[in-house]
């Protein structure tokens, strides 16, 4: 089989896909208290974390968060499908005891094999 000289190495690899996140919702506790919620673990995966560009950060402006990061997950087509009801943590040193709410999902549209997901702290 001959080689193609026309293969471009793809610019997300499954090695940057290295910090494991988990998506959650919370749904009401069966206490009596009003307050009380739980936690329902929906997905967890290994996302590529990186600041916001541009373009997300005017996002950002809109829904009024303070502290923002952009993540990209394999698609997991009907498995898991995010919505902006939802919200994340990541597992690093760096961003523990946050949960962060998911403000925007979009397909990536330069690799249809991930998701871009726009995260957001807003207190």
């Amino acid at each position: 089989m001959p080689i193609n000289s026309n293969y471009k190495r793809p610019q997300i690899v499954a090695g940057d896909l290295n910090t494991p996140v988990t998506f959650f919702e919370f749904k009401p506790g069966s206490g009596p208290n009003p307050g009380e919620v739980k936690k329902k673990m929906l997905y967890k995966c290994t996302a590529l974390i990186y600041n916001p560009s541009m373009k997300d950060r005017d996002i950002l402006n809109v829904a009024g968060t303070k502290e923002a990061v952009t993540i990209k997950i394999r698609d997991p087509y009907t498995d898991y499908l995010p919505t902006n009801k939802q919200k994340v943590e990541i597992e690093d040193y760096r961003y523990l005891g946050k949960v962060w709410e998911i403000v925007d999902v979009s397909p990536d549209l330069e690799n249809n094999d991930f998701v871009k997901i726009i995260l957001g702290v807003s207190s």
